[in-house]
Order: C-alpha cells, then sequence, then structure tokens
C-alpha cells in the first residue's frame, strides 16, 4: 500500500512541481489529530486548534492560496 502512496506522491512532484507537493506533508499533523478525534474519541483542546489553524495558514501562504471572495477580478 505504500507503494501506491509513493507513486501518487511522485505524480503530485511531476505535475504540479516539488516546492506545492511538499505541502502536502505539511498536513499530515491535522489529519493524525482530527482521525484520532474521529476513530479513537481522543479529546481536542484550544491548542490542537490553534494548532491546526497555524499549519492551514502556513500551507495557503507557501501555495499561494487566495479565497475567491479576496481575487480581483
Amino acid at each position: 500500500m505504500d507503494g501506491a502512496a509513493y507513486l501518487m506522491y511522485f505524480r503530485l512532484i511531476a505535475t504540479i512541481g516539488a516546492a506545492q507537493a511538499l505541502t502536502v506533508t505539511f498536513l499530515i499533523p491535522v489529519f493524525g489529530v482530527l482521525w484520532g478525534a474521529l476513530f479513537l474519541g481522543e479529546r481536542l483542546g484550544p491548542g490542537a486548534f490553534a494548532g491546526a489553524l497555524l499549519v492551514l495558514a502556513g500551507t495557503a501562504l507557501v501555495t499561494g492560496f487566495v479565497p475567491a471572495r479576496l481575487k480581483r477580478v
């Protein structure tokens, strides 16, 4: 199963470039905490939410993401 994940990751690198593909790895901790809360019943404190927001904001900055409502036409 790991082989399929590597193939998809390297395909992502070839498609969008290494810098943007690397941002996928930034999201691993966020999803790890999310799955722990959903499947294991772990409790999330304010620090978990603040950390997730920081990771998402950093990922958005690295990728150059701009919400549609903030784009100028």
